[in-house]
């Protein structure tokens, strides 16, 4: 599918989200999103930015693998984005700020389609709000040592083949193994988490719109 017609066919699909129902089936030992009380909670508003790009005909998504730094997401395969701060207007602004801070991807290149399904993180108290952007030109990157680890793309193809979504033993943030975590393996790398239950809703639009 060419890029423009890909477009077209996702900003449909982002107008008529799966939702949680598509978070559900990558939940471990957790409640969907919706049965938090996020306000109640005093949950940190946040984002991130799921972005994808055009590569030898095919679209690839672009994933990154955080510093180990000690927090309860070090070391953890995510998106680009975090917290959003008093100057952001909103929360699209945060994310293409933290995309920018983290791996150097100006607002300039990134065509936002629209938002996904809201995210509750227990373990962190951060209520996260995805944006699905392109990129649409060229681009470099350029990390922050201190935040990120490296970056790396992944085919949609790996996304969408079932084999690739499986179930492992995970190590938690406080070193504890953690059996039958559902995942993605995407370019030999384990993602779980809020990453996983993003993706999902990605995955379940793709294979709407194609």
């Amino acid at each position: 599918m060419r890029l423009e017609n890909w477009k077209e066919s996702l900003k449909l699909g982002l107008n008529n989200l799966p939702g949680e129902k598509s978070h559900v089936e990558m939940i471990p030992f957790r409640l969907p999103s919706s049965n938090y009380d996020a306000k109640d909670s005093g949950a940190k508003k946040s984002a991130v930015m799921c972005l994808f790009f055009e590569r030898n005909n095919e679209f690839h998504g672009l994933l990154m693998e955080r510093t180990e730094d000690g927090g309860v997401h070090s070391g953890q395969i995510s998106f680009p984005g975090g917290k959003m701060d008093l100057e952001d207007l909103n929360l699209k602004e945060t994310a293409l700020r933290e995309t920018y801070e983290e791996i150097g991807i100006p607002n300039s290149l990134i065509d936002v389609l629209g938002k996904l399904t809201e995210v509750y993180i227990p373990v962190s108290n951060f209520l996260v709000q995805p944006y699905f952007g392109l990129i649409c030109n060229d681009f470099e990157l350029s990390l922050s040592k201190d935040e990120v680890k490296t970056v790396f793309s992944f085919p949609i193809h790996e996304l969408i083949q079932p084999e690739n979504k499986q179930v492992h033993t995970i190590k938690n943030h406080k070193g504890i193994n953690v059996d039958n975590i559902p995942c993605f393996v995407l370019n030999e790398r384990i993602v779980w988490g809020a990453t996983a239950l993003i993706l999902n809703e990605i995955k379940t639009i793709f294979q709407i719109v194609n």
